[in-house]
């Protein structure tokens, strides 16, 4: 479901920042951090809950203004466009917070997240997949998010994600609320979206399983990014295993 990679034999960077700062009203969370994630990279961002990383994803996608430097969307700075503007270009966040719209049913946030162009096209051909990928929701069509658990909310937030058929993906905590076997079908699904062209950067409290997947990590500590290894190595680093 991922975009499609920039060009046969170019790497490119899907996302990057450069010197970006920011956090929420009056209060600086990070400061002159460099992200970059290319086509077919899973980049995981740890840290301790309050660190900041909830604020580094919204600001990626607008939801938060960067207070000083520059991110760019397959090469093009979009740092002062609005979060729909962004999403329009291929970049989707799936928040923490969900943001589900509670007069809405399951069906109508899945129709609304192909709204973009370029998710339109063959949004039909989306819903088998994503009806297998989070099967919960398959007898809840009608329903509204307050009549779902947690857990299901937390698929309908991924699901009308995936409908978007985004190029970059955020996912903000994208394991909360899931039991095992669906949470093993999203790792699953990130790891498709970015052998097919995407750029994924995820962050959460899942730690084991979020480095398992990741191609490259980093560690967000005192408004700095640090390298960080994926896998089992990145298992090793102290800051990780206070984590555990």
């Amino acid at each position: 479901m991922g975009g499609g990679a920039s060009g046969a034999g170019v790497v490119t960077a899907r996302l990057e920042t450069l010197g970006l700062t920011g956090g929420y009203p009056g209060v600086t969370v990070f400061t002159d951090v460099r992200v970059s994630v290319e086509a077919g990279e899973i980049l995981t961002v740890l840290g301790a809950n309050g660190s900041g990383k909830s604020a580094l994803l919204e600001t990626l996608q607008g939801l938060l203004p960067a207070s000083r430097g520059e991110i760019l969307l397959d090469g093009v700075a979009v740092q002062d466009l609005p979060p729909e503007a962004r999403a329009a270009r291929g970049l989707s966040l799936v928040s923490d917070r969900r943001r589900l719209w509670k007069e809405m049913t399951v069906r109508e946030h899945l129709r609304v997240g192909a709204y973009r162009p370029a998710a339109r096209s063959g949004w039909r051909a989306r819903v088998p997949a994503l009806r297998a990928l989070f099967p919960g929701l398959l007898s809840r069509h009608g329903a509204r998010p307050g009549q779902l658990s947690g857990g299901l909310q937390q698929q309908l937030a991924l699901a009308r994600f995936g409908m978007s058929c985004p190029g970059v993906w955020l996912l903000d905590d994208p394991l909360r609320g899931l039991d095992e076997s669906t949470s093993e079908r999203v790792l699953d699904w990130m790891h498709d979206a970015a052998s097919g062209g995407a750029g994924v950067i995820v962050t959460g409290q899942h730690v084991r399983a979020l480095l398992g997947v990741a191609t490259k990590g980093m560690f967000l500590d005192g408004g700095s990014l640090s390298p960080l290894p994926a896998g089992e190595d990145g298992l090793s680093d102290p800051r990780v295993r206070a984590l555990l």
